[in-house]
């Protein structure tokens, strides 16, 4: 029978027992069984320390684990610069680890490679590192700890673990949100089993801490650098559109005013302030037809004119080119460069009607038309009426290249001086090869080959005009006041031909997409160059040097072959 009461402990048993023999003589199985009591009892002390012991210690690595992941807690707070953070993180875990040597791994966001970013006492004489391990880890995302590398079947036999003669090693994840952006790699050549005091969740606990400090350090850099360019692009924008003696209006990617520079205020006649932000519907008021303009595909690359109104001035004419922005492949907004020509306008009418009343019409059409075109409007003059018909043409334009930032160095005489000599050499180039004399459009004409009577070499003359062209320009160079490169366009194909505008004033004119198309090619192509497309080379059947490429045009699904001439 017992009464449920534990049996007492070997010291306080064999307490009892000499109480017992008090003051008699104990006999040999009492002393045999205060013996084993005694012996007992110092094996049960014995165990006691040990434990004790052992608590003490997973006390003070309990209190360990919790300092450095208090320190590294402390480096999420701490900075928000990149290198600082990468330092201090590396600096904690070599410190609080006790470890050798060690690195950061960060996964570059366009090659996708691993790439030490900061390191602790790897000289250039022992830069051997374990890729197998910092890859392993880092495709699997699991911790990889060893005690004693040397005799670790998973690592003795790798070349750098044998010549450094490593002992421990850890290598873990940098995990955020489940996505891994690097490892840490710590060693030691000193001590075995020196990981071995940290358990693995702490470890991980550490990395992932560290990996938060790193991503929030590499957000803030990339914000910090994404704000640096918009707002260097900001400043240039602002210096640009200041430099600018044309009207300029850009619309962002909603459609709404983002800039309007002092010059377009001043043709308007209205606080540029009060545009912005408004949608590009606001405009309208402005420029009558201008929202329909916008809405056309591919409608700005020929400039169109647009009749406005000055508070002071009264009605003006305007040429708007429309342009669309875009950074890299992506189109962030439109830009629309707006060109004042009333003045130019009621001048060249003055010109005319003077013309007209010296009775000299053949000469004043001839300073606009090629001369087999007056001839023909002079032997049917009932053929000028509103219309077109379609026909076969060639189409050239060229332009001044970087002509905006020439003219904005001098003065207004100068400028109209420099495009007078250059455009008596190009318009006389142009008739002399018997083409038509479409537009000027600031810096740059726009000439047609064929309407109103097409030839089987057109082509072949629009090419040999370019070429002239361009040696004029070779010769007169020396006497201009600043050197002139331009850069010409050419395409082929049908257009329709005819008078444009109204029974008052009309102009003979081309429209085709072989005129967007020249467009599109002088605008591409470099100062001094002649760029044409596959059928007006094919057409003009002249054997010289040339370069061909293939380039994507906007409007056009399939790349378009081009010669360089």
């Amino acid at each position: 029978m017992t009464d449920g009461r534990s049996p007492p402990a070997p010291l306080d048993e064999a307490r009892m027992l000499i109480a017992s023999l008090h003051g008699r003589t104990a006999d040999a199985g009492a002393i045999a069984r205060l013996a084993a009591l005694l012996d007992a009892a110092t094996i049960e002390q014995t165990a006691l320390a040990h434990k004790a012991t052992a608590n003490s210690r997973a006390g003070d690595r309990e209190r360990q684990h919790a300092l450095i992941l208090r320190r590294v807690a402390q480096i999420v707070n701490a900075s928000v610069e990149l290198t600082v953070v990468l330092r201090s993180v590396l600096d904690v875990a070599v410190d609080a680890l006790r470890a050798q040597r060690g690195f950061l791994m960060l996964e570059n966001e366009e090659t996708r490679k691993l790439e030490i970013v900061v390191e602790h006492n790897i000289g250039d004489d022992d830069r051997r590192l374990s890729s197998s391990i910092v890859n392993t880890v880092f495709r699997t995302g699991e911790l990889v700890i060893t005690t004693d590398a040397q005799n670790d079947p998973r690592f003795s036999a790798q070349n750098s673990v044998r010549s450094l003669n490593l002992r421990s090693i850890v290598c873990v994840p940098l995990t955020v949100k489940e996505r891994r952006i690097g490892v840490a790699y710590l060693d030691s050549r000193l001590h075995p089993d020196l990981f071995g005091l940290h358990d693995p969740e702490m470890l991980e606990a550490l990395a992932n801490q560290a990996a938060l400090a790193i991503e929030n350090a590499r957000l803030f850099e990339k914000e910090r650098a994404r704000r640096r360019e918009i707002a260097r692009l900001e400043r240039t924008q602002a210096a640009v559109l200041r430099a600018i003696t044309s009207g300029v209006i850009t619309l962002d990617a909603a459609a709404r005013i983002a800039t309007f520079n002092e010059a377009a205020a001043a043709t308007f006649g209205i606080d540029p302030r009060a545009m912005i932000g408004k949608p590009a519907s606001a405009l309208e008021a402005l420029m009558p037809g201008v929202t329909a303009f916008l809405a056309s595909e591919g409608g700005g690359l020929v400039p169109i004119d647009i009749a406005a109104h000055h508070p002071t001035r009264g009605a003006l004419e305007l040429q708007a080119r429309i342009a669309s922005m875009q950074i890299g492949e992506a189109e962030v907004g439109v830009a629309i460069a707006i060109a004042d020509l009333t003045e130019q306008r009621v001048l060249e009418r003055r010109h005319v009607d003077q013309l007209a009343r010296s009775r000299n019409i053949e000469i004043a059409f001839s300073r606009y038309l090629a001369p087999h075109v007056v001839a023909s409007l002079m032997a049917s003059p009932e053929t000028v009426r509103l219309g077109g018909e379609r026909s076969a043409a060639t189409v050239l334009f060229a332009d001044i290249s970087g002509f905006t930032g020439i003219a904005s160095r001098m003065q207004a005489e100068a400028v109209v001086e420099l495009l007078n000599a250059y455009f008596q050499e190009t318009v006389e180039t142009v008739f002399r090869f018997d083409g038509l004399l479409d537009k000027f459009y600031g810096d740059g004409l726009m000439a047609v080959f064929g309407p109103p009577r097409a030839r089987a070499d057109d082509a072949n003359r629009a090419v040999r005009a370019a070429l002239a062209m361009r040696n004029a320009l070779d010769e007169i160079r020396p006497r201009l006041a600043r050197p002139l490169e331009m850069s010409i366009g050419i395409a082929s194909g049908d257009v329709v031909a005819g008078h444009i505008g109204s029974a008052e004033r009309m102009d003979y004119t081309v429209i085709g997409d072989a005129v967007n198309l020249a467009h599109r090619l002088q605008g591409a192509a470099m100062p001094g160059a002649i760029y044409c497309d596959e059928e007006t080379w094919s057409r003009a059947g002249i054997a010289m040097p040339n370069e061909q490429l293939s380039a994507r045009i906007k409007g056009r699904d399939d790349l378009v072959s081009i010669y360089r001439i």
